[in-house]
This record gives structure tokens, C-alpha cells and sequence, in this order.
């Protein structure tokens, strides 16, 4: 876009099936963070990628082999995304596979501090200008398509500017014991999140042992407040896939990376609990 102004890209060989606009609720630093992103793919968007493998990552853009939900059976794409800053706007070209050919612009135009209006043009190989129902048809696909995934692309956006906001302010100093009724009530309500001392926390029962965790994944601030624990007392991060071990904190898949400290779930002899944050 120039000054608001939509300006189409032409290729030789495609066909400007369609154009998909709006407004998102994010600024360009974390469209540029979730366009480099491809891990995100089969865990955000599950419904619309099954798996994504040969990644090949640079700072411009990266290179890799999707698997897509289709009719029979999956099958795979290869995709390369390339990142043009200066110009503000970025391409998905599929390489080989499922919509060889096609190429996806994607033009930014930001119009206030966090809010991108976002413009995606979907030019199609195979689809002629004379034709113009099946010109309908594929675009209207697409159109949904993306609907979907920027919807849950905005969440995420949205939900990590707001994990980083959250950063910069100032930790309560408060850390008294914070009383949660008797153990049996507790129990009735599991899995309970609650907010503590400025801390959103969560507390679940691993093996008959009442512990709390923080709902933030480590990683890019992920949402773990849903994520329930396995037999083995972990959890998985539903933005990236991320796995944590509950009983440590610890990853539980090789990545160096930790939950933040939580406070212990301490039960006295009377059956009431309360939660404990470890002295300084």
C-alpha cells in the first residue's frame, strides 16, 4: 500500500484471483514477528497445517515442506516466504506441490501504533481472466481461508503485546501466603486459574499432589491455561508446541527454557491450603 493506496502486483503467468482486506489489532513489529514464525503453523493453525518439516530459516524470510489437509489424503507444499521491508509487504510462493505456482502478496499499511491494515492479493496459476465463476470460486476459498488464519493470528499477536506490556511493569513486592480454602473445596474446582500477587497461576493435581504453575509460556508468552497435563505431569504450549514438566518447570523436549517460579501449594493439618512463595 502507498498512503492507503492498494498497489497490485503483477506476475506474468498469475491471475488476481482475489483480494482480501482489514484491519488487525497488531503493530508491524509483531506481523513481522509472526510472518517469520513458522513454527506456529501446525499448532496454531492445526486445522490448516498437519505438520511442517525442511525448514530453512533466515532473517528475510525461510523456506519449508507443509503438509495439507485434503481430500483423500494429506499432501504436501513447499513454500518459500520472503519478507520486502522497505516496501512493506511479503510474498508466499508455493514452489512445488499443492498450489504450485500460486503466489500470495501480502501488503501492510500501518495506520496507528498497534493497528495494521493488511491487504492480501492471491494470484493464481491456471485461472484466466475469461473465467470468471471459477475466478470466484478460488478466490472466495482463499478469502476464507485467510479469514481464518489471521483471525488466529491476531490473537496471538494481540496476547503476546500484551505478555510484553506486561513485562515492563513494576513486580509486586507482596509474597504473603495466600489462603485458598480447604483442600477438598480446592479439589472440586481443579483445573483452577486464579491471579496472585499480579501473577496469573493455575493449579492442577499431578499424581495426588496439588501444584501451581504460570500461564505463560516461556517461549513467545503462549496461553497455558487450557493446556492439560499428560500422565507424566506435562503440558504443551498450544501456540508452538512446547512441552513442560509441571512437577519442574523444566522443559520436557530439549529446549532451554523453564516456567517462571510458582508458588508451592502447601496444605496445613487442618485440610486448608494456601499457596507459598519461597522467601528471598
Amino acid at each position: 500500500m502507498q498512503g492507503g493506496r492498494r498497489v497490485s502486483i503483477e506476475i506474468a503467468g498469475l491471475t488476481l484471483a482475489a483480494v482480501y482486506e482489514r484491519e488487525v489489532a497488531a503493530s508491524l513489529e509483531r506481523i513481522w514477528e509472526n510472518v517469520l514464525d513458522w513454527e506456529h503453523l501446525p499448532w496454531l493453525h492445526r486445522d490448516s497445517f498437519l505438520g511442517i518439516r525442511e525448514v530453512a530459516a533466515r532473517p528475510e524470510g525461510w523456506r519449508a515442506c507443509v503438509l495439507l489437509p485434503q481430500p483423500g489424503e494429506p499432501r504436501p507444499a513447499w513454500i518459500e516466504v520472503c519478507l520486502d521491508r522497505a516496501h512493506l509487504r511479503y510474498v508466499t510462493r508455493t514452489l512445488a506441490g499443492v498450489g504450485e505456482s500460486t503466489e500470495i502478496w501480502t501488503h501492510l499499511d500501518p495506520v496507528a501504533d498497534r493497528v495494521t491494515r493488511i491487504a492480501v492479493e492471491f494470484h493464481l496459476p491456471g485461472v484466466t481472466a475469461t473465467r470468471g465463476e471459477r475466478n470466484r470460486e478460488v478466490g472466495a476459498m482463499y478469502t476464507q481461508l485467510y479469514t481464518r488464519l489471521w483471525n488466529e493470528d491476531e490473537g496471538m499477536m494481540v496476547r503476546r503485546q500484551a505478555v510484553l506490556d506486561a513485562r515492563g511493569a513494576p513486580a509486586t513486592a507482596d509474597t504473603k501466603p495466600l489462603p485458598l480454602g480447604s483442600a477438598s473445596s480446592l479439589r472440586a474446582q481443579l483445573p483452577r486459574v486464579i491471579d496472585a500477587h499480579g501473577v496469573r497461576l493455575r493449579i492442577v493435581e499431578i499424581a495426588g499432589e496439588l501444584r501451581a504453575h504460570t500461564t505463560v509460556c516461556p517461549h513467545l508468552g503462549g496461553p497455558l491455561e487450557k493446556a492439560m497435563p499428560d500422565a507424566n505431569g506435562c503440558i504443551v504450549c498450544p501456540w508452538h508446541g512446547y512441552r513442560f514438566d509441571l512437577r519442574t518447570g523444566k522443559s520436557a523436549d530439549g529446549h532451554r527454557l523453564a516456567l517462571s517460579a510458582a508458588p508451592a501449594v502447601l496444605e496445613n493439618a487442618t485440610g486448608e491450603v494456601c499457596l507459598a512463595w519461597p522467601r528471598a
